[in-house]
């Protein structure tokens, strides 16, 4: 998302056996609609199944990735935004309440609703397109209003109820893993010990986790340990040597040289500039 844009909306129609590249975590917030096909996401340390209808919610500084199901292509809408565009609704509803959509990831709009919905992303995306003196006030009030709709649909429905999918016994143990992971990113936590945590040889653990999650062992622990940082980074004034030890790195150089890689610049101008992702 470019730093000066406030809203992007992306609608794309992808092949099948499409994954994303890397994980990845930003400080902006996100809206993943389904049009058609199938979708897994790992949110932070959580799987999700995701069918035509269904919407994802990626929260400022949450780490994921998606990766497909099935051999079907699948068409999606994407509606990114910063922070201070959801300040109107701050001043009108407060800040909690409008972020309180975004502490569950997965919404299913009802099949009596779905059009509704799916009019007004189409109605968004519309706007962000033609580019006129109105365009971009038409298209945040039809953003302000799927918000509204998603707040109002979690007020009166138990969403924290609904299960995504059937999750299989594997699934269920490598998400085990993961929130183990993201309770122990601070101490030396290793393959081997998390492998056995979950009563399972080192080898199959590894490739079970690997091709439920989309990422290797290591990978996610530095995605966590970078994630972690990142958000000290941009919210204390703690120093640099002492963000790598709370993230879990017991070398401030080899932080460095991990965030910048990742990131793609360092941990001191990430801290200066807080839009760049």
């Amino acid at each position: 998302m470019d730093p000066n844009q406030d809203l992007k909306i992306t609608r794309i129609k992808r092949d099948p056996y499409f994954s994303m590249k890397d994980a990845h975590l930003h400080n902006f917030y996100e809206m993943y609609y389904l049009l058609s096909g199938t979708r897994r996401f790992f949110v932070n340390d959580t799987l999700y199944n995701v069918s035509k209808g269904e919407l994802i919610l990626i929260e400022e500084g949450a780490l994921h990735r998606t990766t497909y199901i099935s051999g079907g292509s699948h068409e999606r809408i994407c509606i990114t935004f910063s922070k201070s565009f959801l300040q109107p609704l701050f001043q009108e509803f407060g800040e909690e309440a409008v972020l309180k959509c975004f502490s569950q990831p997965y919404v299913r709009i009802p099949q009596s609703r779905r059009e509704y919905f799916e009019d007004l992303i189409s109605k968004a995306h519309r706007e962000m397109m033609y580019q006129d003196t109105y365009s971009l006030y038409l298209a945040s009030s039809h953003v302000y209003e799927l918000i509204l709709f998603i707040l109002r649909l979690n007020s009166i429905s138990k969403q924290d109820d609904i299960t995504p999918y059937d999750a299989s016994p594997d699934d269920q143990i490598m998400e085990k893993a993961a929130k183990y992971i993201c309770s122990n990113y601070q101490s030396p936590v290793t393959l081997e010990e998390t492998a056995a945590y979950c009563n399972m040889s080192t080898t199959y653990f590894s490739k079970k986790f690997k091709a439920v999650t989309g990422f290797g062992f290591k990978e996610y622990l530095i995605s966590i340990r970078i994630r972690e940082a990142s958000r000290l980074l941009l919210h204390t004034k703690l120093p640099i040597t002492e963000i790598a030890l709370l993230s879990g790195f017991n070398d401030s150089n080899y932080f460095g040289d991990v965030f910048k890689r990742m990131k793609g610049i360092s941990p001191c101008k990430y801290r200066k500039n807080k839009e760049i992702v």
